[in-house]
């Protein structure tokens, strides 16, 4: 009597063992990139977070507020702002081209009253007392370039007149604006009144 025997060919442990490894490479090279993917989102979200709160948070902040005042007049001439860096804040350059300063009052609006040649490297009374320009930056406390560092004090000068000869002048408890606006982050607004008693020197705000 003859028995019957099938051919049956099995796999062996090592094919298995191979087939296992080259799914474990292949889930190795998916997640691998799954995860590249998900870092390189997480960064460039941490990336926009860090831009969105530069822009949002002014790396200015403001010392004093004076105005010169024309007693004969009751008018304010000169608008003379005292600048620092907030604290923890990066360096902001001062240069005309990387700044803008605005003037607003209930009559003018000039959007960049700052140009070129009116930086003051130096401190200099007789240019604080008396500035010619429409808008003067001038070191008061630091080195001699554009740039405000930690621990450094700038001036802004306006000339009202020169900004607009008929309507710069800021009457008795009329309200003004000015902005000064760096590159990078917020612009610091600087808004206050003139009192209604002129004097020659009148401290509006101080920090």
């Amino acid at each position: 009597m003859r028995t019957l025997r099938k051919n049956r060919k099995g796999m062996t442990g090592i094919e298995t063992a191979i087939i296992v490894i080259a799914f474990v490479i292949a889930a190795s090279v998916f997640a691998f990139a799954i995860l590249n993917m998900g870092l390189l989102t997480t960064q460039k979200a941490q990336e926009a977070i860090t831009s969105g709160t530069g822009q949002a948070t002014s790396a200015l902040q403001l010392q004093t507020l004076w105005a010169y005042g024309n007693t004969t007049s009751g008018e304010a001439t000169d608008i003379i702002i005292l600048a620092k860096l907030a604290p923890g804040n990066t360096p902001i350059d001062f240069d005309y081209s990387k700044l803008t300063v605005s003037y607003k009052n209930n009559d003018v609006l000039v959007a960049d009253v700052y140009a070129a040649n009116d930086f003051e490297s130096a401190y200099n009374q007789t240019i604080l007392d008396d500035p010619s320009a429409k808008c003067t930056v001038m070191v008061v406390q630091g080195d001699s370039d554009t740039v405000l560092e930690q621990g450094e004090e700038f001036a802004v000068l306006l000339n009202l007149a020169q900004i607009d000869a008929t309507d710069g002048n800021i009457a008795k408890y009329e309200h003004f604006y000015v902005d000064l606006i760096p590159m990078t982050g917020a612009k610091l607004t600087i808004s206050a009144s003139i009192p209604g008693d002129i004097q020659s020197v009148m401290t509006l705000l101080v920090a």
